[in-house]
């Protein structure tokens, strides 16, 4: 049995593309990241995988239920965290969650206190108080909060602070050991690679690659940021490598994407006589511009 699968899942509006013909399969205890730029139809997947919006063509599947016509049952098995979450306001954060707990048979009330207090959350406040960070710990813990089998997470990280976003992927790895499955979107390249073991990837509405993370074109892409001495542009570069760029609003610092191995920049780099340097990956916009070219403004919905 597959966690989940879609054929030629379509979704349009109107004359407006959604999602085109995405086809994949998600096996059970796997990680699996959907990644791509802004409007290359993650959410709408994922929003036509809950049943939230009909798709215009394709099928998709959950545990190897049908959808949607799954209903309560199947996605009781499932735990999902939209990108934005939206609660109602006069709530406290416990009311909130004790509501949400009785959509499912047994909720653990000391996992629930666990998920409490390693996202450090405060459940006495009014949801009108909370920041953008705590409402996104919120909207975690009503997506795990009865461990599914299942958690589909639409950007879970944006908005969390650093030390939260590191314990949020402790407890994912956790949950994940003991069995659920995750699919989730993400900008973040450096997530990806942390914890996922295959990847989606997702451009103007069309898959256009399913693979282990080792074999994700570009993987070794990294952004170099640098200043030397004297804050004259570099020279003496591979040929291979492009042109640093400047950057704009700070005089002397210099800028490139390059693909190559790190003991290879590295080596590049050591013969210069640098005042500043940054090896950073990529964002994922970042990354497309580099495999695939700009995007196409074409009228496309998230």
């Amino acid at each position: 049995m597959k966690a989940l699968v879609t054929s030629n899942l379509t979704k349009f509006y109107g004359q407006t593309r959604g999602i085109e013909e995405v086809t994949l399969t998600v096996d059970q205890g796997e990680i699996f990241g959907f990644i791509g730029p802004n409007g290359a139809g993650k959410t709408t997947t994922i929003r036509t995988l809950m049943g939230l919006i009909r798709p215009t063509g394709g099928e998709a599947f959950i545990f190897d239920t049908p959808l949607p016509g799954g209903g309560g049952d199947l996605y009781r098995q499932v735990g999902y965290l939209p990108g934005e979450v939206n609660y109602y306001p006069e709530m406290t954060g416990r009311e909130m969650i004790d509501y949400a707990a009785r959509f499912y048979d047994a909720v653990d009330k000391k996992w629930v206190g666990e998920l409490f207090e390693r996202l450090q959350f405060d459940p006495s406040r009014r949801i009108r108080t909370y920041s953008t960070g705590n409402r996104k710990k919120l909207g975690v813990i009503q997506a795990l909060l009865h461990k599914p089998r299942l958690a589909v997470l639409d950007e879970p990280t944006s908005g969390l602070d650093p030390l939260i976003k590191q314990e949020f992927f402790h407890l994912l790895q956790e949950m994940n050991n003991n069995g659920m499955t995750i699919f989730f979107s993400t900008h973040v390249l450096e997530e990806i690679e942390r914890i996922c073991h295959r990847v989606g990837v997702i451009k103007e509405g069309r898959l256009i690659q399913v693979a282990p993370l080792e074999e994700l074109p570009g993987r070794q892409m990294k952004l170099i940021t640098l200043r030397l001495a004297g804050g004259h542009p570099p020279d003496a570069l591979p040929r291979r490598w492009s042109r640093f760029e400047p950057v704009e609003g700070k005089p002397g610092f210099f800028q490139l994407s390059v693909q190559a191995p790190a003991n290879e920049i590295t080596a590049h780099l050591s013969h210069l006589d640098l005042e500043y340097v940054k090896i950073t990956d990529p964002s994922i916009e970042d990354l497309f511009l580099a495999m695939y070219g700009p995007e196409k403004g074409d009228g496309h919905v998230s």
